[in-house]
């Protein structure tokens, strides 16, 4: 058995009961109670172990002398042909070949079993001189400690296991994500309402994976049900089959499943039904009648921790990575799948992402199987909760080790859960957009604002994007208006005096404009505290320069822009005061042909870190090119520049959106200067790059903590001027009046304000 319990024990119990059906391939972690039949057993939430630690060892040295191949093995469960999880760890195993070419070597063993021949097959591996090496189930978790111990100057990293060493890691996936977003595509393409589950062990990691597909299947289908199989194997074949066709003959037209081989979507396809897949994207290897999988990208966090042994940076860690991260996602869907149910999964995907680990899948109210409300609205499910799940939603038809019984979360992030007054009661919504919305910058961070609007509160949404400020904003918003649109976004500084004109011939409709600071009676203001995610995007940038030179590319001399710029500055210069920023001013939001010349200008003075406050992707482009590092600015998108991006700050316009749109719906609006900050959740850092030392995580994310927390402020003194001047005293911190008219740089920024 393997990839269960991920940093957490569940009870002998259900290791003697797998015992006694049978089971052969390893233990479960952390016993706690007598043992029953399986069947038959009544558990309490169990409560997660804490990382066992290995007794102290020096931490591993840099694995591989320069010109010296790191050597890297991998040892699997199951054969590669399974086409599920072992084969998803072979192609990761691929991926770190291909990304890190002739810096490694990788060998593999296949059907490896749990217990003795495992420690021998990992302690072969160490002894022939392999300083990485991966074992890929959670029965070879003791054996992967008892080795580690003997080779402290080996890494080994453990898949889903608990138990930690100064030499050892665990690392999993919030695979339950990915789920949920195929529960989404079974409830709306199934004509029976019932869907099978093939599922392999009664334990948290299968139990909360069959949880979040319920839930994402009655999110938009109430009358599905999910009848749950167990086959109590991981890889067996006719066990697979034999489970599947049990659930087609009671009905099921949909079959998914939390096992290794791709049988039971094969029987779904001989009985002319449809399925979801697992480990990987199994309609590569079935056909179109597997609408999509759950899968997962190993190499991406394969190749991450390679290259971190190779530098020298790795550090013991125990990752449970969100779909942000990569590791886990959502196969292509089927040809099959209609277009209006590919749009609904591409949105609920897209919010997933941008949450990271705060996806709101499981908050409240949520009931249990037996009608028990365990969760009540306002509250989420702790991952600790998660991991110890061990009952079934409402929705589950199946035999599970307990029941539902209440529960205390933790209190749901704002927009987790959404309250849409009644379809009469919702307004239409209409946004303008200065620029592109898929300049992957500020206007297409406005419009994934919007969507979230949609998915969250159901309301209708029109967008009017590459509006210029001046008269034809003035046409375009005034025509909504006209249209009925009761709510209406302006989204760039310059659309205010349109907005107030428009605003006076309409006083029963809302007018929203950003960044702005004329307010009227139906006109308020908003903006965001970008500067605490610029503050500690300088403080990445100020740790991984290497020439101390940091290059910015500003568009405008206003309040903003310089505001954001000295927050850049002084987050860098906190942990290097040597770093010097360098402006370069291109008199635009959105140039790219501009934006790429103010970075190649950068890089001609020396700069070795490019961040930019422009809206396009183009000076990420141009540090991609030239080897060396970016910041970018307003939305997550690392496939750019995916070498060079050490991490954005981004904004959540959804969230500020659902809170102005729901007060309209509630008669509660009235106009307001709202600016929030990360405390709110409307601004946030990126994912760091794969480049970004776990050191360098550790204290960004600390210092974010405090932000988050209001115990650190970025504009906090002694602050002095580029000219040596103290502008604010020890002690003192800015006013947002002062921040907000900020017409000074910082000690570190090279230049002067433009006039």
């Amino acid at each position: 058995m393997r990839r269960h319990g991920l940093f957490l024990g569940i009870t002998w119990l259900l290791l003697l009961a797998f015992l006694v059906a049978g089971c052969s391939r390893g233990a479960t972690p952390a016993p706690t109670a007598t043992p029953q039949p399986a069947e038959k057993a009544v558990q309490a939430t169990p409560t997660p172990q804490p990382a066992e630690k290995a007794a102290p060892t020096p931490q591993p040295k840099p694995a591989a002398k320069e010109g010296e191949k790191l050597k890297i093995a991998f040892v699997y469960v199951a054969p590669i042909g399974d086409l599920g999880w072992t084969w998803a760890h072979d192609q990761g195993r691929q991926y770190v070949e291909k990304v890190l070419g002739d810096k490694v070597e990788t060998a593999y063993i296949e059907s490896v079993s749990e217990g003795p021949d495992a420690e021998r097959v990992i302690r072969d591996f160490a002894q022939k001189g392999y300083k990485l090496i991966f074992t890929t189930s959670f029965g070879y978790m003791d054996s992967t400690i008892a080795v580690a111990k003997e080779f402290p100057e080996t890494w080994f990293v453990h898949i889903s296991g608990y138990k930690t060493a100064p030499n050892v890691s665990t690392v999993f996936g919030r695979m339950y994500q990915a789920r949920y977003l195929s529960g989404i595509v079974a409830g709306k393409m199934t004509k029976s309402n019932i869907i099978g589950y093939v599922a392999a062990y009664p334990i948290p990691e299968v139990i909360r994976g069959i949880n979040a597909f319920t839930l994402g299947v009655r999110k938009v289908n109430p009358k599905a049900q999910v009848r749950v199989v167990w086959t109590n194997t991981w890889f067996g074949p006719p066990q697979e089959k034999e489970a599947a066709e049990a659930l087609l003959a009671q009905g099921a037209d949909i079959i998914a499943q939390h096992q290794d081989t791709t049988e039971p979507q094969k029987a779904a396809k001989e009985h002319g039904a449809l399925s979801i897949g697992y480990d990987s994207d199994m309609r590569k290897f079935v056909g179109d009648t597997v609408l999509t999988s759950p899968v997962w990208n190993w190499g991406v966090k394969y190749a991450q921790i390679a290259q971190a042994v190779l530098d020298g940076t790795y550090k013991s860690e125990s990752y449970w990575g969100p779909m942000a991260d990569g590791i886990v996602d959502l196969a292509p869907l089927s040809p099959k799948v209609p277009d209006d149910v590919k749009a609904l999964v591409e949105k609920e995907k897209q919010a997933i992402v941008a949450a990271g680990s705060e996806d709101g899948i499981f908050c409240g109210p949520l009931k249990g199987a037996n009608g028990v409300e365990f969760l009540p609205e306002g509250q989420c499910m702790t991952d600790e909760q998660l991991l110890g799940m061990n009952w079934f939603v409402e929705g589950v038809s199946g035999k599970a080790p307990a029941e539902a019984a209440p529960i205390q979360g933790k209190p749901a992030p704002q927009a987790a859960a959404p309250t849409p007054a009644p379809a009469a009661e919702k307004p239409k919504v209409a946004f303008v957009y200065v620029g592109a919305r898929n300049d992957l910058g500020w206007s297409y961070a406005h419009d994934q604002g919007r969507l979230y609007l949609e998915k969250e509160l159901g309301v209708e949404t029109a967008y009017s994007e590459l509006v210029p400020e001046g008269p034809d904003a003035t046409r375009v918003i005034r025509d909504y208006a006209q249209k009925g649109y009761k709510v209406i976004f302006a989204t760039s500084f310059g659309y205010m005096d349109s907005v107030l004109e428009v605003a006076a011939d309409y006083p029963d409709t809302v007018f929203e404009h950003a960044t702005g600071y004329k307010m009227a009676d139906n006109v308020g203001i908003y903006d965001g505290r970008g500067y605490q995610g610029w503050y500690l995007a300088g403080m990445v940038a100020g740790k991984m320069t290497k020439k101390n030179i940091l290059g910015y590319v500003a568009p405008y001399p206003i309040p903003e822009v310089i505001r954001n710029m000295n927050a850049f500055t002084l987050g860098a210069r906190s942990v290097n005061p040597n770093v010097e920023v360098h402006p370069v001013w291109i008199f635009s939001w959105y140039d790219p042909p501009k934006e790429r010349e103010a970075a190649q200008a950068l890089l001609d003075l020396g700069a070795d870190v490019i961040a930019r406050e422009s809206d396009s992707t183009e000076p990420d482009k141009v540090a991609q090119e030239n080897g060396v590092y970016a910041i970018g600015y307003n939305a997550y998108v690392p496939d750019v520049a995916p070498d060079a991006l050490l991490t954005a700050p981004i904004w959540h316009w959804g969230v500020l959106y659902k809170k102005i749109v729901q007060d309209v719906m509630d008669g509660t609006w009235k106009p307001q200067d709202i600016w929030w900050g990360m405390k709110e959740g409307l601004l946030d850092l990126a994912p760091y790059g794969k480049m970004v030392p776990d050191d360098v995580r550790k204290l960004v994310d600390a210092k974010k903590a405090e932000i988050v927390s209001g115990d650190f402020d970025v504009f906090v003194g002694p602050i002095k001027d580029n000219k040596g001047q103290e502008r604010v005293p020890a002690g003192h911190v800015m006013t947002d009046k002062e921040k907000r008219s900020f017409n000074w740089l910082v000690e570190g920024v090279v230049g002067e304000i433009p006039k």
